[in-house]
């Protein structure tokens, strides 16, 4: 068969009528359990499935999820991380008939935040919702639970929840790596150009940062917090180098920020990675064509968002087919890594 079955189709080969067919698969009563087996077994036959938007539309959904970034838009569109998480959330989604309903906006209040969702699932009446960047203390946890509103958490919150979370096991993999890495080098002197704190991932982060230096004997020089924007990078780099003891080497949340970290340590007239090494994160596309090459921290964003996306709508009553495991971040090492001096 060249083309997608139909419903018509099951509908003539079973002997009954298309809703017939529909109340078949919604388990809605008037349809005997023999006729329900039939009707299943013809579409199972030509492969043919009700798409997971019908299916939400015929039980009173909107067929749409929503996805709140708490963030300046102008902030946002230079972290290519979002995109490579949406297209994996769009990929899944799209297969299944749902479609993203996104708003960017920075909430700077906890009652701005509140309504963002709020009107989300009131007024737009999405059905569920994806939590990116959860937070130490996460207000939105009791938003969802409150709005009876189904929800997924990208990446691994820092403290125990009831809301399912898709990510790595372990968020601050390839960190420890990355710092042995450095120690091997000879690097002894190292900072750090962090998020902002009350992110759990940061933490994660830093707290695997933090134990691998000690394990190492080494040494923190300075930890800087930033909004993970490349200006913010540019500027913690020209604070760090600018110590009396300055670091040889310095690890960033972002490869945006690493990359800027570059541009500073050349304006002071640095070689990277002859005068300093430094190690990005998240391996994004660019990296890997920036002079030098980034090393960096690799993870699967794209297929996080497949991840989240899958989950949501498994809570949604949707048959999605099992995917692949997360791997662990691992460490890239390319050429702004190199031997202390």
């Amino acid at each position: 068969m060249t083309r997608r079955p139909t419903i018509s189709q099951v509908a003539e080969l079973a002997g009954v009528s298309k809703a017939t067919v529909s109340k078949a698969f919604n388990n809605r009563g008037g349809v005997s359990e023999q006729t329900r087996i039939r009707v299943l077994g013809v579409a199972a036959g030509l492969g043919w499935r009700p798409s997971a938007r019908a299916v939400a539309l015929t039980s009173g959904g909107s067929g749409a999820v929503g996805f709140v970034i708490n963030r300046p838009p102008t902030l946002l569109s230079s972290d290519p991380y979002f995109a490579e998480l949406l297209s994996g959330i769009e990929r899944t989604l799209a297969e299944h008939g749902y479609w993203l309903l996104m708003q960017i906006a920075e909430h700077s209040t906890p009652a701005q935040e509140r309504d963002a969702y709020v009107s989300l699932a009131q007024t737009q009446r999405i059905d569920g919702v994806f939590l990116a960047e959860s937070r130490i203390m996460d207000q939105r946890f009791d938003i969802v639970a409150e709005l009876d509103l189904p929800a997924v958490i990208v990446s691994r919150p820092w403290a125990r929840t009831d809301i399912p979370w898709e990510g790595a096991a372990h968020p601050g993999g390839g960190v420890a790596d990355a710092v042995a890495h450095l120690a091997g080098l000879g690097h002894r002197r190292l900072a750090y150009v962090a998020g902002p704190p009350d992110r759990s991932h940061v933490q994660f982060r830093t707290q695997a940062f933090l134990e691998a230096v000690a394990e190492n004997g080494l040494s923190v020089v300075g930890i800087s917090r930033t909004d993970f924007s490349a200006e913010e990078g540019h500027r913690a780099t020209g604070d760090l180098l600018g110590q009396r003891e300055a670091p040889t080497a310095i690890l960033y949340d972002s490869d945006p920020m690493a990359i800027a970290g570059c541009r500073a340590a050349m304006a002071r007239g640095m070689r990277v990675p002859e005068d300093l090494s430094v190690i990005g994160h998240d391996d994004i596309h660019l990296s890997r064509w920036t002079t030098p090459a980034l090393t960096t921290i690799r993870q699967d964003v794209q297929g996080l968002g497949e991840r989240c996306a899958a989950r949501l709508l498994e809570l949604l009553g949707v048959l999605v087919a099992p995917g692949v495991a997360l791997p662990e971040p691992e460490l890239v090492i390319r050429e702004s890594t190199g031997p202390a001096r």
